[in-house]
């Protein structure tokens, strides 16, 4: 796994109050126990007004079903782009939230569409793909501007847009290789 994916998933976690991502890498790690108010016998618990209520991303990697890491990268940024616009101001929701969720879900309609076709039409789907990639990210910029997110939920988006543009770009080189049958 690579150190963007890592620092993805860590930025993802404590955006969303969750220990899911971090699974990749603290395998094999021990839960700490939690701390104490100074009894032994309770444990220090929060208020109710105090805690965020987590959120979990499923995990879209079946053992049985493995996708290409770009598909799974795609569906965690839409995924978490649905979360962070959940209470977006309604001025804004019906026209920069929506483009930026509808993108997102396009980019990954286009990325099934490249994988079952081939060559020509292929290599189109993947370059629209690529179209809706910068257009998620172009939209999550002036999203920021209208306050609708955060400067730290703008820069989570740019690095896997950028992760996931890497990703789509191996993706279409690799069908230009010459293949010996």
């Amino acid at each position: 796994m690579s150190e963007n994916i890592k620092f993805i998933n860590d930025q993802i976690a404590q955006e969303l109050n969750c220990e899911y991502y971090r699974k990749d890498m603290e395998r094999g790690k021990k839960k700490v126990a939690s701390s104490t108010n100074g009894n032994a016998d309770s444990p220090a618990l929060p208020a109710q007004s105090d805690i965020k209520p987590k959120y979990r991303i499923v995990d879209f990697d079946t053992p049985r079903d493995k996708e290409m890491a770009v598909f799974t990268l795609a569906k965690k940024l839409s995924e978490y782009l649905f979360v962070i616009t959940e209470k977006s101001p309604k001025k804004l929701r019906w026209s920069i939230i929506g483009r930026l969720q509808n993108n997102s879900v396009e980019l990954i309609e286009n990325l099934y569409r490249a994988n079952f076709e081939h060559f020509e039409v292929r290599e189109k789907f993947q370059k629209e793909a690529l179209v809706k990639l910068s257009l998620t990210d172009y939209y999550s910029e002036t999203a920021f501007q209208m306050k609708a997110i955060t400067l730290k939920q703008v820069k989570i988006i740019a690095t896997q847009t950028a992760e996931i543009k890497k990703m789509l770009i191996g993706w279409i080189k690799s069908n230009k290789l010459p293949r010996n049958y």
